[in-house]
Parts: C-alpha cells; structure tokens; sequence
C-alpha cells in the first residue's frame, strides 16, 4: 500500500517528503516524546523510509515513543487528519523501527521497578521530613515492594557506611543515599519502558 502524497504538501507550508520528528510532534501535540522519537528514528529511520517512505518513517518513529513513554499512542485517525499519509504505512514502518530497535521489557518487570520507585521516593520524603518511620510499614503493599529500604526505615542503620556516613539521617534514612537510589529506579525504569537499546540511544542524544 503505498504512501499518499499531495504536491503541496498538507497546507502546513512542510512537505510531507520534508517533514522532521520536532514539526511532527509539534503537529500532534506530544512534544514531550521529541527525543524518544529522534532517537528511534536516527537509529532505523531510514531503513523504515526505504520501505514505507519518509513520512511514514517519522510518524512510525513519534508514534513508537508516545507507546514507550505509556502516553497515549497517536491513533490512526489522528494520523490521517493531520498528515497525507496512509496509517497502514506508518504502522509498518514503526513495526520496523522496533525490529532494529528491540522490545521493551515485560509489563511485569516495568511495574516491578514502578512500585520500588513509589517506595524510594515516599522513604526519601520521610527522611527530608525528619520523621523516623517510613510512609507505610511492615504488612502493606509498599513492604513487598522494597522490604530493604523498609527494613532501613523500621531498624536504622543496616551497614557500616550507613552507621560511619557523614549525611543527616532519621530513623536510618540517608537523604543522599535514598536519593541516589531514587535517581537509579528512575533510570532503571525509563531502560524498562523504553527498552535497552532505544534507552541508551537517548541517553546519548
């Protein structure tokens, strides 16, 4: 099925042959997937336009980002408003991109990392607030979560750079340990949605 064209392109003043990641996220209003989306499309993009065409190789790569980033992924439809494109084309061509670019993780594992997120970041809280105990003790959710930085949070201290560290700590909490554990979950958590290969692809961008 080929790629539809018009000679002047769609009223926009851009091509469609012409068209880059920033004015289609712009156009679709999901700026926010901009790197994401340059990023799957530096890497596999032109392999994805050879057979489905440029404009549906930039869709497929916005497209492909909205998913991984768990926002709403831009419908058919919207596609074929906005753009003088076949939406078949681009949902090949972002089939495409995530061949070269490999699956995300599984749904089981990303929540997985979710919950160990939630946890750091209310223990990290609790321990800006100086309070001893953590949001929400032994026997909840949140305890089969993280039972590590529970148990720091009900016990105090568990090793000996814990005990012997300069940083303030409450209850066993150190604000800059549990904020670098924070930062970890959070990159660990953008590998798992966006998959190994694509995370890496925007950390260099």
């Amino acid at each position: 099925m080929g790629q539809r064209q018009s000679p002047a392109g769609d009223g926009s003043g851009i091509a469609n042959d012409d068209l880059t990641i920033d004015e289609a996220v712009r156009r679709l209003e999901v700026d926010a997937v901009a790197d994401v989306a340059r990023a799957a499309f530096d890497h596999a993009g032109e392999r994805a336009a050879i057979q489905h065409g440029h404009t549906a190789a930039v869709l497929g790569a916005v497209r492909l980002a909205t998913r991984r980033s768990r926002r709403p992924t831009v419908d058919r439809e919207e596609l074929a408003a906005a753009f003088d494109v076949d939406p078949d084309d681009v949902v090949a061509a972002e089939s495409e991109l995530s061949r070269h670019l490999g699956s995300p993780a599984p749904e089981s594992e990303t929540a997985s990392v979710r919950r160990r997120l939630i946890v750091a970041r209310e223990l990290l809280a609790a321990a800006e607030r100086g309070t001893v105990a953590g949001p929400d003790l032994p026997g909840s959710y949140l305890a089969a979560a993280a039972p590590f930085l529970l148990a720091r949070a009900v016990d105090g201290p568990v090793c000996l750079d814990d005990r012997e560290g300069d940083g303030d700590t409450a209850g066993g909490l150190d604000e800059a340990s549990l904020r670098a554990h924070v930062e970890r979950l959070e990159a660990d958590l953008e590998c798992a949605r966006l998959g190994t290969k694509l995370a890496a692809l925007v950390a260099d961008e």
